[in-house]
């Protein structure tokens, strides 16, 4: 339902990315052009390492060629009329995995004072709809939704509502210095706010792919009831972020071989004799078919590795 309070200053609200490498840039860059495309009214900020440089006109024949990394930034701004603030890269070294060593960057959202408050997404994901109502919840440090996918109750990271504070962002960054063996963004932020959160349903705000390959009878944890029935397409329906979660299935922007997704699809159930029911693959199918064509409209490339 569309909010029409016409008192909301919507400046005071802002979506965030943060991109360390070029492989991310592109899927927060979809993530903007999305948020744009479902009409939403709060500001668009991308975090970026502070050694890419920009280019003031992209236009500008007599202009020095402009790498990847400037180009997709100079779209953020021009095209989808996002603020652009450069960082430094927060990292922490974690020798037996590298994929989320650069993941506490994501936590220089809560120095944002600028905003009263953001919403900070992972771009691992496909967004389906804006989500401006999570700007008007009661007032809370954090929102988070709970990772619904394990047996203990956990926040998940991959949405979070924040509101920016001088207070929190001290707590957040003694957290990330003092950090505990091979704590990531999630852990941290369990710890410092496990205790104060507002928690978000998850059932609208973070599907992960992984729940389409399910057996009939395992979504329980996701539906949040042992009755109700489940049905793909009504889930994708509800649902305005999805997250890509198919390990050991590479993201889908890295162009996974044909035998690859054949293994890691979702099964096929029988309904009656002779007759199957693939409603469940067809939608996993189409999430990321979905995803890897928009990203050759936004960023003019479908994959990463090709």
């Amino acid at each position: 339902m569309p909010i029409t309070d016409k008192s909301i200053v919507w400046s005071d609200f802002a979506y965030v990315q943060y991109v360390t490498n070029s492989n991310y840039l592109c899927n927060s860059l979809m993530i903007f052009e999305a948020l744009r495309r479902h009409g939403t009214r709060a500001d668009l900020l991308m975090l970026y390492p502070q050694k890419w440089k920009v280019p003031k006109d992209v236009l500008d024949d007599d202009a020095p060629p402009t790498d990847y990394e400037g180009k997709l930034l100079a779209q953020a701004r021009d095209q989808y009329h996002a603020k652009l603030n450069p960082i430094q890269v927060r990292t922490y070294v974690n020798e037996k995995d590298a994929t989320w060593q650069d993941s506490y960057t994501k936590l220089l959202a809560w120095n944002q004072t600028q905003y009263k408050r953001v919403i900070s997404l992972d771009s691992d994901a496909t967004l389906l709809n804006h989500m401006d109502e999570l700007f008007l919840l009661p007032t809370a440090p954090v929102a988070m939704p709970r990772a619904y996918w394990l047996e203990q109750f956990f926040l998940s990271s991959q949405l979070i509502v924040i509101e920016p504070s001088e207070d929190s962002w001290q707590r957040v960054q003694s957290a990330m210095e003092h950090h505990e063996g091979h704590d990531y963004d999630m852990d941290i932020l369990n710890k410092v706010f496990g205790a104060s959160t507002l928690v978000i349903p998850h059932r609208r705000y973070d599907l992960l792919t992984g729940e389409f390959r399910h057996q009939i009878d395992q979504h329980e944890a996701y539906l949040g009831s042992p009755t109700e029935s489940w049905n793909a397409r009504d889930a994708v329906k509800e649902a305005k972020f999805v997250h890509f979660s198919d390990w050991p299935l590479p993201k889908p922007w890295l162009n996974a071989t044909e035998d690859q997704v054949a293994r890691q699809q979702p099964s096929c159930t029988s309904v009656s004799e002779g007759e199957l029911d693939c409603t469940d693959r067809d939608v996993w199918l189409e999430l990321r078919r979905d995803f890897s064509e928009r990203r050759l409209r936004v960023c003019g490339k479908a994959y990463d590795n090709v």
